[in-house]
């Protein structure tokens, strides 16, 4: 729904934004340019802007993964 795209707009804090419909009630989207690495827990771990390279993104993303531990299940410690 609109309501729910705009909560995950405003939990990952980017930018998004209709432009004015065109004759045949089209429009263009502005947004933010990014990609986000959430882990299984569903825990947002980096963000990509454009001006990462591949490579750099691919090191992130295996550091992130070789370093991952699990949460333990909710009510332990």
């Amino acid at each position: 729904s609109p309501e729910q795209v705009r909560a995950a707009a405003a939990a990952f804090r980017v930018y998004v934004s209709a432009g004015p419909r065109d004759a045949d009630g089209d429009y263009v989207v502005d947004h933010s340019v990014l990609t986000f690495l959430v882990d299984p827990d569903g825990l947002c771990r980096d963000c990509y802007g454009r001006s990462r390279t591949a490579e750099e993104l691919a090191r992130s993303v295996r550091g992130h993964m070789d370093t991952y531990e699990p949460l333990p299940p909710e009510g332990e410690e």
